[in-house]
């Protein structure tokens, strides 16, 4: 436990769970560091969308249907928006849906919007808080979203390695080089140099977004 305790304090987890395992992780983090932040991720939000439209038998019509194709990234685009104009733009989303797509607006608004009480009245909360997976201050804030960049990281180490399987020698040796790398690029940034991680069209991808979601307006949502 004490292991576990240093291991949460120095960083905080990026997740959007996607089952018990995950879960049971997130709330050991809660409990060990009450004052962490808890990001979900949005790649991992968007697979657990598109594995449901799977689930609901719905991948020959999200092929083939343009407009059902566009309403489902709306669900995912809901992450983007402030967090108090996520229940308007759900409403709005939904109603452009067809009836086929009930049992996955069903499982989406248990899960991470809110669904109406059985017996009286008001709403129960979803499995996961809209602020476990909504990234809106984070963008706005030009924060990286949570796990993307850790895991583009691991690509970029991993294709370096260019092994799968590499030896004690040859792995310390990368992760030698590796370390020298990140040391450089350490020095940049406290000089005010510019150190340009991303590849130009992630970075164009990255300041459209940032774009949009600075200038969204509430009352233009019809």
């Amino acid at each position: 436990m004490e292991v576990l305790t240093k291991i949460f304090r120095q960083s905080n987890i990026g997740l959007f769970q996607s089952g018990n395992r995950d879960w049971a992780l997130t709330n050991m983090h809660i409990l060990l560091v009450p004052l962490s932040c808890q990001h979900g991720c949005l790649f991992h939000f968007s697979q657990v969308v598109w594995r449901e439209v799977q689930s609901k038998g719905l991948i020959t019509k999200y092929s083939a249907n343009e407009f059902f194709r566009l309403n489902v990234k709306q669900l995912i685009a809901l992450a983007f928006v402030p967090l108090d104009q996520i229940i308007t733009g759900y409403v709005l989303i939904c109603d452009q849906f067809d009836d086929d797509a009930d049992d996955l607006l069903e499982y989406f608004e248990k899960t991470c919007i809110d669904e109406p009480k059985i017996r009286g009245t008001g709403r129960k909360k979803p499995q996961f808080d809209h602020k476990l997976w909504n990234i809106h201050d984070r963008v706005v804030a030009t924060v990286p979203r949570p796990n993307n960049l850790v895991e583009g990281s691991h690509d970029v180490f991993a294709n370096r390695v260019t092994i799968s399987h590499p030896t004690i020698v040859k792995l310390g040796e990368k992760i030698r080089r590796e370390q020298s790398k990140f040391e450089v690029d350490m020095t940049k940034i406290l000089q005010d140099h510019d150190v340009k991680t991303k590849k130009p069209c992630y970075r164009k991808l990255y300041e459209h977004i940032t774009r949009l979601v600075n200038s969204f307006d509430p009352t233009q949502l019809d």
